[in-house]
């Protein structure tokens, strides 16, 4: 698989759009796995803090509503 900005030999996957990306393009991005309400009932969060990033997709702050799916 080649790096989507350059070409040369990728060394993973971008976590948020699939984009392979080589060392030189590798990024970070906290990534939240899943997100549940605590004993107190407030909202906590699972989260790994260094998911790969390609640097270019702009994954959206909120959730998207998609009625079409139903």
């Amino acid at each position: 698989m080649l790096c989507f900005q350059c070409e040369n030999p990728a060394r993973g996957t971008c976590r948020f759009c699939g984009r392979a990306v080589c060392h030189d393009h590798m990024e970070t991005m906290p990534f939240i796995l899943t997100i549940y309400l605590g004993k107190e009932q407030t909202p906590k969060a699972i989260v790994v803090s260094d998911a790969l990033f390609c640097g270019l997709c702009r994954p959206q702050p909120e959730p998207i509503e998609m009625p079409e799916l139903f």
